[in-house]
């Protein structure tokens, strides 16, 4: 299964930009990782005005976070957040300072959060 979370800053990327962003996502993953690697899902997280900080200052940086399926080796891994990369660029206008992109595999476990 190919999984992604899109967080947002409110007022950044309009709600009537989100689907050609999903389908950029989905058809660049598609492409890079198969058609057998589905199915594909995105979400959306937005972050209330003013409650997003970077340098001091209202951000107003998006995150992409991939979750991909086991086994993809560095090459396509990097393809992959490098095209999903670009066409969020070409569709929103936003810059690589206000886009962060990230793939891990499906059974990664590693370095989560926990509560005490």
């Amino acid at each position: 299964m190919i999984e992604f979370l899109c967080t947002v800053q409110e007022g950044c990327i309009p709600e009537n930009m989100r689907p050609e962003l999903e389908k950029a996502i989905q058809n660049t993953s598609v492409e890079i990782l198969g058609i057998a690697k589905g199915p594909f899902s995105i979400s959306w997280a937005e972050i209330p005005r003013d409650f997003g900080f970077r340098g001091g200052k209202p951000t107003t940086t998006s995150h992409v976070r991939g979750q991909i399926p086991d086994g993809c080796d560095k090459e396509t891994r990097e393809r992959l957040m490098k095209e999903i990369g670009e066409r969020w660029y070409d569709i929103t206008g936003q810059t690589e300072d206000e886009l962060i992109v990230a793939a891990r595999d499906e059974g990664w476990k590693g370095n989560t959060i926990k509560s005490n």
